[in-house]
């Protein structure tokens, strides 16, 4: 009875973890998205617009959660994972920071999420002929 119910938990934490996996086409979308942000950060961080940093910051943070890593992940892409939730780390103390009108936490959060996006957009980012982007394994 024991292996039984065993048994159907693992089966039901492998159909909810599928149920839940991102595709290619939603991690794009969340990756515009948080470019998007990251446009409006830096011309909020320009005008020293502490609350706009906080809301473009959240909005990077929203993009860059919700199974993203859990994509690269199934795609084999471990670093790329690891890039991910640093990165999702970082875009959450950069919200807390520009908060809190924390000047110094803002530029550090800043820091520390431009240098994950580049390593990963480096490693795993191709431009196309027609502008747009494909991930790059």
């Amino acid at each position: 009875m024991k292996k039984m119910l065993l048994a159907a938990g693992v089966l039901t934490a492998m159909l909810a973890s599928m149920m839940w996996a991102l595709d290619e086409k939603q991690v794009s979308t969340k990756m515009k998205s948080a470019g998007d942000h990251m446009g409006g950060l830096r011309k909020a961080m320009g005008a020293k617009d502490m609350a706009a940093v906080s809301t473009h910051a959240k909005g990077i943070a929203d993009a860059m959660g919700g199974g993203v890593d859990a994509f690269w992940k199934g795609m084999g892409m471990e670093k790329a994972a690891e890039w991910q939730v640093a990165s999702h780390k970082a875009a959450n103390e950069l919200a807390a920071a520009a908060s809190a009108n924390n000047a110094d936490g803002v530029r550090s959060a800043m820091g520390a999420l431009g240098g994950t996006c580049k390593q990963c957009h480096e490693a795993h980012r191709e431009k196309l002929a027609d502008g747009t982007y494909k991930i790059k394994k």
